[in-house]
């Protein structure tokens, strides 16, 4: 049921972060792979060097640093026992005692939290500190990471993340979720029955999708009327010969446009969403009003006055997939019963938090923060200042409950 959504899919090299807004992923035709950029339309992604196996290290002035260097999954976290040596943000969450308190990887794992002791102990001396503090250190800066890289994406998109739920996934989305959502100020956290999956349940379901593009590169006026629509006519014929002849596709087919616009002058462009009707009826004024409107959510201005330059007519063609029927469980009502109380570093001080079962939590379940909740493929922290709930389709909702959470 959520719309608005900052997506946070952590795995053991890179946190990747992106937005949903009223319930579309956006695009991008400015996204980077390494340091090639990528010309087509993609979904526009933001990648930081902050995994679950990314090295924390000192550099030459005595600054702690994270990533991106990465253990990856061979050798791995010191913790894992498979011949790592170096500290990773992984051995900080064990050395702090969020993880460890269970098997990982469906009991083929089983954390080592004395090998992450070792390894994080030089930076702990390096930093002149124990290695309680130096591990929280390290999740603080991957943390503090995310933050910068957040609030520059925030900033082009021209949102409020008040408005917004984080949604962790990945192996280690959960285990950082909420300490990024209290650093940001988020309010809600929305934590998926199997965050580990998450991404290989998107490719199952996601929709038969491919973008035509057609470059224009005109001053929108009437004299621009017979490229718009040869265009849009040569685009729909491309798009529906490409879903039905060369996919096989023979279900629903919905058609989206986007016109990247901008003001004459500008070195950017914006896309905006027109109605096909407007082009074949030569409505040119409802396509320039549409540009005035979107440049104005997102700039909070506009200059009707200027001329607008039309640069690229893009059809996306999209063809819909049969839709899973996900689960639902019956509400059950009271206190879910934790496995037992363990001891973790946390906010500068050694805590005794109640440690849950994911399988054992039910639709009505609620609790409070501080708490850890263990799963074959993640661990969930859960902060001071937090409540959970679990919702019918068993996902766990994080409300902030304290002004000191949010």
């Amino acid at each position: 049921g959520a719309k608005e959504l900052l997506t946070l899919d952590v795995g053991g090299t890179s946190a990747d972060i992106s937005l949903v807004i009223d319930g579309n992923p956006q695009f991008g035709t400015g996204e980077t792979i390494g340091e090639f950029p990528l010309h087509i339309p993609s979904v526009s992604v933001t990648s930081i060097g902050a995994g679950g196996g990314s090295i924390a290290w000192v550099d030459g002035a005595g600054v702690l640093k994270v990533g991106p260097e990465s253990a990856g999954s061979s050798p791995g976290p010191a913790c894992y026992g498979r011949g790592g040596t170096k500290p990773t943000i992984t051995d900080a969450m064990a050395v702090c005692g969020f993880v460890g308190q269970a098997p990982l990887a469906y009991d083929q794992l089983t954390v080592d939290v004395a090998r992450a002791h070792d390894a994080i102990a030089p930076l702990a001396a390096a930093l002149e500190t124990d290695p309680e503090r130096a591990a929280a250190a390290i999740i603080e800066v991957a943390v503090s990471e995310m933050f910068v890289e957040i609030n520059k994406l925030v900033a082009r998109q021209g949102i409020d993340l008040r408005d917004f739920s984080l949604m962790p996934f990945g192996g280690g989305g959960p285990m950082l979720g909420c300490f990024l959502a209290r650093e940001l100020g988020v309010a809600h956290v929305l934590v998926p029955h199997s965050p580990g999956v998450v991404s290989a349940l998107g490719g199952l379901v996601a929709d038969l999708k491919a973008d035509f593009i057609g470059t224009l590169f005109q001053t929108l006026g009437e004299g621009a009327l017979g490229a718009l629509k040869e265009t849009l006519d040569r685009l729909q014929t491309e798009g529906e010969r490409w879903l039905r002849d060369e996919q096989g596709h023979d279900g629903p087919a919905v058609p989206e446009l986007l016109a990247e616009m901008r003001y004459a002058g500008q070195s950017h462009e914006i896309d905006v969403s027109l109605e096909p009707g407007w082009i074949t009826n030569g409505s040119i004024t409802a396509i320039k009003e549409a540009f005035h409107a979107e440049h104005h959510k997102r700039f909070e201005f506009n200059d009707p006055d200027v001329p607008i330059q039309i640069i690229n007519l893009r059809l996306v063609m999209r063809g819909s997939t049969i839709l899973p029927d996900l689960p639902t469980a019956p509400k059950l009502d009271g206190t879910p019963q934790p496995e037992r109380d363990i001891e973790v570093w946390l906010d500068g001080a050694h805590r005794a938090v109640p440690l849950y079962d994911r399988a054992a939590l039910s639709h009505g379940h609620v609790f409070d923060g501080p708490a850890v909740v263990h799963q074959p493929d993640t661990t969930l922290c859960i902060l001071p200042g937090y409540r959970a709930s679990v919702d019918e389709g068993l996902n766990i909702r994080l409300t902030a409950t304290q002004g000191d959470a949010a």
